[in-house]
């Protein structure tokens, strides 16, 4: 009695405190959506000894309607010594993370205005990135500083005033990244320019000029080594490759990223053109495992391939640049779409190398860790951290029983190349995603993923096998959270021939030719259901 007391009670402070937390995201929102974010110009200063940083950040904004007072946002432990517009300081006005700022005069609606934030700190330390988030700094072999940046969790706001909000990317952006004399400095984008100063730092200019979600913007600072490559498309269009990495893996790196080349090769197979050719690729070696960083993706996995024969990292966070950076989700309760389509982008990639049977063999190992102990659609509006990895295994899960619903590889294939057309360089939710894939292959879906993204439950498939003049009479049902939901499952209606069978709600019964038991299987390599067989 006391356990479920307990319960109740925590069940009653969390649904308090989601709704405090909405409603200071509202609050927060209301101040905000006011205003589009179309560009940053960054200065960062990086010094890695205090693990300190001085920065500004200059916003280009438009109005969505009149105001005069807006907010932004940066954490609490950074000063901000100044906000100017026009040459005026503007007001400031801090509450937590958030900065409200009041202008001289009324902004109108469709007005483009300019304003700059100046501030400095130390900002947080990942204890475990990235999945904790923050600053890594960290020294090399030969004690030289070596300094990452993950934020995806805590946010950009973590290091860098912003609009710190999924749903609105800058169109564009310039970063000034300042770093000790003789270290590299490595941003997103193209390198522009490189300046030397009289206070020993060096600058590097870089530039990207597609829309970038807030927490793909990082920086990375070491004694890089760097090369450049090229790879040429299927329709003969060049990609630059740019990498950097530590002066002792150079060797090792120049043969271990080839597989780049396969992995962009299989990925434009199934998805369309790299998203993002006018800011190149770039793989850049860190002090943690990986981050997806739009043209300038974190790698950390010490030069490993997995048993499958290819370097996880390399292929996983390269998949982000469609699914994520492309490709993005308004909000954390749609990560699916980042994490559930890259994490099915890795068995497509063993596919294009290895073959199907071999890309099964890939999702069946991935297929123990689903949990199933929530909706994979988390709550809305509060910057929601998964406490599961459901959004990946499940997530790619449902992409391949899809897959196996539709039953036409052409088909499904098409609709991967133009969900990345449709929805290129923009913010979208699963909604969207949902309704065009069952708009473009014209299959009703929605019971689908009501039961898949909306109920912590997978469906059970439940039989038991009758005897009946020889043969076998299969009795049938499913069990799910949507009524409504007739999920299509191969089973082997014919000796060793699989065969769609829909099932239903109510109990069902099919004669089956054959009488060896044994020889009735259900495709669970390709479904992700449970099952329960009443006679075993």
């Amino acid at each position: 009695m006391k356990k479920v007391v307990f319960c109740k009670f925590i069940y009653l402070f969390l649904s308090f405190f989601i709704l405090f937390v909405s409603d200071l995201q509202a609050k927060e929102n209301s101040l905000q959506s006011v205003y589009d974010v179309l560009h940053y110009q960054i200065e960062l200063k990086v010094l890695p000894e205090s693990k300190e940083i001085i920065g500004s950040n200059q916003f280009t904004i438009r109005a969505i309607k009149g105001f005069k007072t807006i907010s932004f946002n940066l954490f609490a432990q950074f000063a901000i010594s100044s906000v100017l517009y026009n040459k005026q300081l503007l007001p400031l006005t801090r509450v937590n993370n958030e900065c409200i700022i009041v202008f001289p005069e009324p902004i109108k609606k469709d007005d483009t205005i300019l304003f700059t934030v100046h501030y400095s700190g130390k900002p947080i330390v990942a204890k475990n990135a990235p999945w904790d988030g923050g600053f890594v700094w960290q020294y090399d072999a030969q004690h030289k500083p070596w300094v990452g940046l993950a934020c995806e969790g805590i946010g950009a706001s973590s290091w860098l005033p912003c609009k710190d909000q999924w749903e609105d990317e800058p169109a564009g952006m310039r970063m000034l990244l300042k770093v000790p004399k003789g270290l590299v400095g490595v941003s997103n984008g193209r390198l522009k320019s490189k300046k030397t100063y009289t206070d020993g730092f060096d600058g590097f200019e870089w530039e990207v000029v597609a829309p970038i979600n807030h927490y793909n913007i990082t920086i990375n600072i070491a004694n890089y080594q760097h090369w450049e490559d090229h790879f040429v498309s299927a329709n003969g269009k060049l990609l630059t490759l740019n990498y950097y990495v530590l002066e002792k893996n150079l060797l090792q790196a120049k043969t271990h990223f080839q597989q780049v080349k396969r992995m962009l090769k299989a990925f434009e197979f199934y998805f369309g053109p790299y998203p993002f050719y006018a800011d190149g690729y770039k793989l850049v070696e860190t002090p943690y495992w990986g981050m997806e960083h739009q043209s300038c993706v974190a790698y950390g996995n010490d030069y490993k391939n997995n048993k499958f024969g290819f370097d996880f990292i390399i292929v996983h966070e390269s998949g982000h640049e469609w699914f994520a950076n492309s490709i993005t989700a308004k909000d954390k309760a749609d990560m699916w779409i980042h994490e559930g389509f890259t994490t099915y982008s890795e068995a497509l990639y063993v596919e294009h190398q290895f073959g199907k049977l071999r890309a099964v063999q890939y999702l069946l190992e991935q297929k123990g860790k689903i949990k199933n102990e929530l909706p994979i659609i988390g709550p809305r509006g509060i910057n929601y951290n998964r406490p599961d990895n459901d959004n990946y295994y499940k997530g790619t899960w449902i992409l391949h029983t899809l897959r196996n619903i539709i039953d036409n590889d052409s088909l499904w294939f098409i609709t991967l190349r133009e969900l990345n057309e449709n929805f290129y360089h923009q913010t979208i939710t699963s909604k969207q995603v949902e309704s065009f894939i069952s708009a473009r292959t014209k299959t009703q879906l929605s019971p689908f993923f009501e039961q898949y993204l909306r109920h912590k439950e997978i469906p059970t498939i439940e039989y038991y096998l009758v005897k009946k003049n020889g043969l076998n009479e299969l009795h049938y049902r499913i069990k799910s959270s949507v009524r409504n939901l007739k999920l299509p499952v191969k089973v082997t209606l014919s000796k060793e021939k699989f065969d769609f069978l829909v099932f239903e709600k109510k109990w069902k019964i099919i004669d089956l030719p054959y009488s060896d038991i044994s020889l009735f299987k259900i495709d669970e390599g390709n479904s992700l259901v449970n099952v329960v067989n009443y006679k075993n």
